[in-house]
C-alpha cells in the first residue's frame, strides 16, 4: 500500500471487510511495531478505548483505527490467518 509516516504522527486508518471478497469471513487484522484505538465499528463509537494491536474485523464491517505511529521501521499489516497473509493480505508500510 506504501504507506509512509513520520515519528509521532497519528493516523486514522478504515478498514472495510469485503463481504465479496475472496476470503468472505471474519478476519484479525494485526499491525506490526505500533499500537492503535479501535475508534468505532459501522459508525458506532468505541467507549472503551484500549491500546491493541490486533482487532477482529467481521465479515462486512468497516472498522476505524486510530493509530500511534512512534516507533520507526519498516513493518507489516497483516490478516493474522497464516494462510490469509500467504494468499498476499499483507502490506508493509514505514515510519521515519
Amino acid at each position: 500500500i506504501g504507506w509512509k509516516f513520520k515519528k509521532g504522527d497519528k493516523v486514522k486508518i478504515s478498514i472495510f471487510n469485503n463481504p465479496h471478497a475472496a476470503h468472505p469471513m471474519q478476519h484479525p487484522i494485526h499491525i506490526h511495531g505500533n499500537r492503535f484505538l479501535v475508534l468505532d465499528t459501522n459508525g458506532v463509537k468505541n467507549n472503551n478505548l484500549q491500546w491493541k494491536d490486533t482487532v477482529l474485523v467481521q465479515n462486512g464491517d468497516t472498522v476505524d483505527l486510530l493509530a500511534d505511529m512512534s516507533n520507526p521501521g519498516t513493518w507489516m499489516i497483516h490478516c493474522h490467518i497464516p494462510e490469509h497473509l500467504e494468499s498476499g493480505m499483507m502490506s508493509q508500510f514505514k515510519v521515519i
